[in-house]
Protein backbone atom coordinates (compact mmCIF):
# COMPACT_ATOMS: atom_id res chain seq x y z
CA UNK A 1 0.00 0.00 0.00
CA UNK A 2 1.52 3.72 -0.85
CA UNK A 3 1.28 6.03 1.37
CA UNK A 4 -1.84 8.03 0.13
CA UNK A 5 -4.09 4.56 0.52
CA UNK A 6 -3.16 4.42 3.72
CA UNK A 7 -6.76 4.86 6.02
CA UNK A 8 -6.69 6.83 8.93
CA UNK A 9 -8.06 5.99 11.05
CA UNK A 10 -7.45 2.45 10.93
CA UNK A 11 -10.13 0.41 11.73
CA UNK A 12 -9.47 -3.12 12.74
CA UNK A 13 -12.31 -3.89 14.87
CA UNK A 14 -13.28 -7.36 13.66
CA UNK A 15 -10.41 -8.33 12.43
CA UNK A 16 -9.11 -11.78 12.95
CA UNK A 17 -5.66 -12.56 14.65
CA UNK A 18 -3.37 -11.48 13.34
CA UNK A 19 -4.43 -9.83 10.96
CA UNK A 20 -4.86 -6.60 13.52
CA UNK A 21 -1.12 -6.72 14.04
CA UNK A 22 -0.26 -7.24 10.09
CA UNK A 23 -2.40 -4.34 8.75
CA UNK A 24 -1.53 -2.19 11.94
CA UNK A 25 3.06 -2.93 11.34
CA UNK A 26 2.08 -2.56 7.26
CA UNK A 27 0.50 0.98 8.01
CA UNK A 28 3.50 2.78 10.57
CA UNK A 29 5.96 1.75 7.62
CA UNK A 30 4.49 4.63 5.90
CA UNK A 31 4.15 7.37 8.81
CA UNK A 32 6.54 10.05 8.18
CA UNK A 33 8.57 11.66 11.56
CA UNK A 34 6.00 13.47 13.22
CA UNK A 35 3.16 11.95 11.50
CA UNK A 36 0.28 9.62 13.88
CA UNK A 37 -1.35 6.42 12.96
CA UNK A 38 -4.73 6.72 14.80
CA UNK A 39 -6.13 2.79 15.14
CA UNK A 40 -9.46 1.73 16.03
CA UNK A 41 -9.76 -1.68 17.60
CA UNK A 42 -11.61 -4.12 19.85
CA UNK A 43 -9.01 -5.23 22.29
CA UNK A 44 -5.51 -3.60 23.88
CA UNK A 45 -3.30 -4.80 21.64
CA UNK A 46 -0.54 -6.04 24.15
CA UNK A 47 1.54 -7.92 21.75
CA UNK A 48 2.06 -4.69 19.71
CA UNK A 49 3.82 -2.68 22.03
CA UNK A 50 6.85 -4.47 21.90
CA UNK A 51 6.58 -4.58 18.13
CA UNK A 52 6.65 -0.81 18.16
CA UNK A 53 8.85 0.45 20.56
CA UNK A 54 11.53 -1.80 18.49
CA UNK A 55 10.45 0.81 15.66
CA UNK A 56 10.87 3.70 17.88
CA UNK A 57 7.33 4.24 17.79
CA UNK A 58 5.27 6.11 20.41
CA UNK A 59 1.78 4.84 21.42
CA UNK A 60 -0.83 6.22 23.01
CA UNK A 61 -3.58 4.02 24.28
CA UNK A 62 -7.59 4.81 25.38
CA UNK A 63 -10.35 2.84 25.96
CA UNK A 64 -13.70 3.97 25.80
CA UNK A 65 -16.69 3.02 28.26
CA UNK A 66 -18.22 0.81 25.19
CA UNK A 67 -14.95 -1.07 24.86
CA UNK A 68 -13.57 0.67 21.83
CA UNK A 69 -9.96 0.82 22.05
CA UNK A 70 -8.28 3.85 19.98
CA UNK A 71 -4.33 3.72 19.66
CA UNK A 72 -2.61 7.21 18.76
CA UNK A 73 0.89 5.48 17.14
CA UNK A 74 3.48 8.34 16.20
CA UNK A 75 7.09 8.20 14.82
CA UNK A 76 8.81 11.28 16.53
CA UNK A 77 10.94 13.63 15.21
CA UNK A 78 14.45 12.94 14.84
Amino acid sequence: MTPSAQPNPLDVRGLPPPQPMVKILEAVTWLAPGETLTVIHNRVPHLLYPRLRERGLLVETSESPDGTVTLAIQRPLK
